[in-house]
């Protein structure tokens, strides 16, 4: 990755640039899910947050779910491990997770946390929910964009870097969107939206591979599927006490 585009270097204008690229990147099969996920859910939930109850439909849960899968190592197991969630569970847990997030926004972990309660949700998916309701300033935790943001500490592993999707790691995550955030304004004078800086790291990491090349997996939803599949009869006996 070149110097000006890195963390501690890229400038608005060179931010912007890497914008322009972002729609080029995305599958045209995918151009619904993503309208869905940048524009119409979360003015959406602008709008219920007007009307005093901002929450989540069960429909845009597995919905946000396939996007991020579809943007990475599609895994079926986990979509239904989603798709499980009732109706009402899934609005009462995302109008719960919302309200703690309204109520304290430095401290994000909590809301985060209360969204992992459904099944399937992970913090990395936990994250993608809570920036449709707040794209300016919560970051998804995306692949692209933890390995772009830890570029300088990882040991020359780049691209390749293994990720433990945790709410600690997640925290690293933000606070250094916050921190590119408030330099890029600092120098430009304008509003840099935690989306932007995530859609940018995004067509820098494809750049960097080879179409033929993927990322490595998510452990997130490999996890998701493990819970959806049953022991190996190998596991099942070494479960089993000794008598």
């Amino acid at each position: 990755m070149k110097a000006t585009d890195s963390f501690s270097h890229i400038s608005l204008d060179t931010l912007h640039t890497h914008l322009l690229n972002y729609d080029s990147q995305v599958p045209d099969k995918i151009q619904g899910l993503e309208e869905l996920r940048l524009s119409t859910i979360p003015e959406t939930l602008v709008q219920r947050k007007q009307d005093g109850e901002p929450f989540l439909e069960k429909t845009e849960l597995t919905s946000l779910v396939e996007w991020k899968l579809k943007h990475g190592t599609y895994r079926p197991n986990l979509a239904k491990l989603v798709a499980s969630n009732s109706v009402k569970d899934v609005r009462e847990t995302t109008k719960n997770a919302f309200e703690i997030f309204e109520a304290n926004k430095e401290d994000y972990g909590k809301s985060i946390t209360a969204l992992s309660k459904l099944k399937g949700i992970g913090p990395a998916t936990a994250s993608l929910l809570l920036s449709c309701y707040d794209p300016i300033k919560v970051p998804f935790f995306s692949d692209e964009l933890y390995r772009y943001l830890h570029w300088d500490d990882a040991k020359l592993k780049g691209w390749d870097r293994k990720i433990n999707y945790t709410t600690k790691e997640y925290r690293t995550l933000f606070e250094k969107v916050t921190e590119l955030r408030e330099r890029l304004k600092k120098d430009s004078g304008k509003e840099v939206s935690a989306i932007d800086i995530e859609k940018a790291a995004y067509v820098l990491g494809k750049d960097a591979l080879p179409n033929s090349r993927k990322f490595p997996s998510d452990t997130e939803d490999a996890e998701g599927d493990k819970a959806l599949r049953p022991p190996s009869p190998k596991r099942r006996r070494k479960a089993m006490p000794r008598t």
